[in-house]
């Protein structure tokens, strides 16, 4: 009972622990294993009436069993994990102990076995660290069991007969240590222990020597098992939002940015060239509100004046393979270049590049997310 209660105990403390940073993500998991009912299980006779050819209360003992599980979860972004859980547990019964005043059953004079499908509800927590490969957990649940104990034998000494069966549903309760180790993204080897226990089952239709009784039998059992866990969604963080802050001539950029240089009206002959630079989503290629009226704008000032050339950059972050981000930068050069084009700048004059992740105006590691990066930028030439 010690360790029962200092199990509950723990799990119970780890769900108010302080939250990890994690990400949120629905998963499946299915396990096996070894299911051990040891020597802890009360076997105790209570006759209804008060009567009978006796009384005992005893130990069982099994040989080791089985289980399996499969559960349906929800990984939050604190650290927590809530699942769906269905199990079920077999063992064969070797013996009845003897105790004081009763001989009990002893190994080969008793057969059958016990059987528990249950039902429960899970709640775990991640202990995410630094380390992508390998993650302890710790947690516990609570549920509904069903257990069937189909058990008959006799002592060959004494005589004794006993024989109790029968399906009956009960609260159930579980705590669960365990270690998940990365195998692939969105795949990971799932080892646990788990303590499984029931609420004391009483079986009115025993029967011990020819005479209805009443058997009360524990069902509790040490499992350890391995299994495997996947999500179903990405395994990456969602990327923060993108914030924005509005420039001087209306149009937005990223607030780490540098607004569109002013457009000085030249007095002089010689005009200096007009730049300016068009951001784009994440993976994205089509035009921003904001980038619509940047192009809308530059295409007016430079239409006021000779336009000689215009030189159209795509670029990219380096979130993803450099083949698909080279397309990526095309595209997006593509677009800005269409866009000059419905403004009145001539199709003649433009010419458009596409350095995809090779001319990053903030260099960071590849595969980073970066809105710096994600342009296209336009250099405006006068005769």
């Amino acid at each position: 009972m010690k360790f029962k209660t200092t199990l509950l105990t723990a799990a119970a403390t780890f769900a108010i622990a302080p939250a990890a940073h994690a990400y949120e993500g629905l998963y499946g998991a299915i396990g096996a294993g070894l299911s051990y009912f040891g020597y802890e299980n009360d076997v105790s006779n209570d006759h209804p009436d008060g009567s009978g050819p006796f009384a005992f209360d005893s130990d069982s003992d099994y040989d080791n069993g089985i289980g399996i599980y499969t559960a349906l979860g929800i990984k939050h972004a604190n650290g927590f994990r809530t699942e769906l859980e269905y199990s079920y547990r077999n063992a064969d019964i070797d013996q009845i102990d003897p105790q004081a005043g009763f001989a009990g059953v002893p190994s080969g004079s008793l057969n059958g076995d016990t059987r528990i499908h249950a039902f429960m509800g899970n709640v775990l927590y991640d202990f995410d660290g630094a380390s992508n490969i390998v993650t302890p957990y710790i947690g516990g649940g609570v549920g509904v069991g069903r257990v069937n104990h189909s058990i008959a034998g006799v002592n060959p000494a004494t005589g004794l007969a006993i024989a109790y069966g029968n399906r009956q549903y009960n609260f159930a309760y579980q705590g669960i240590a365990g270690v998940a180790v990365s195998l692939a993204e969105n795949l990971d080897l799932d080892l646990s222990y788990r303590y499984f226990g029931m609420l004391g089952n009483s079986y009115e239709g025993a029967v011990i020597n020819g005479v209805a009784s009443e058997i009360k039998a524990e069902a509790d059992s040490h499992n350890l098992f391995a299994g495997l866990r996947w999500s179903f969604g990405d395994s990456e963080p969602a990327a923060p939002p993108v914030q924005y802050k509005d420039c001087w001539d209306g149009s937005s950029v990223p607030i780490s940015a540098e607004c569109p240089p002013q457009i000085v009206e030249q007095q002089d002959a010689t005009l200096d060239p007009i730049q300016f630079t068009v951001y784009f989503d994440y993976d994205k290629s089509n035009l921003t509100p904001q980038a619509s009226t940047l192009i809308q704008e530059a295409s007016s000032r430079a239409l006021q004046n000779n336009v000689d050339t215009v030189v159209v950059a795509g670029n990219t972050d380096t979130s993803g393979s450099s083949a698909y981000n080279q397309a990526l930068s095309e595209r997006r050069a593509r677009v800005v270049r269409d866009a000059l084009i419905a403004n009145g700048v001539s199709a003649d004059a433009i010419r458009t590049e596409a350095f995809g992740e090779t001319n990053l105006a903030k260099p960071t590691a590849d595969g980073v997310r970066e809105p710096l990066n994600r342009r296209s930028e336009v250099v405006i030439s006068f005769e």
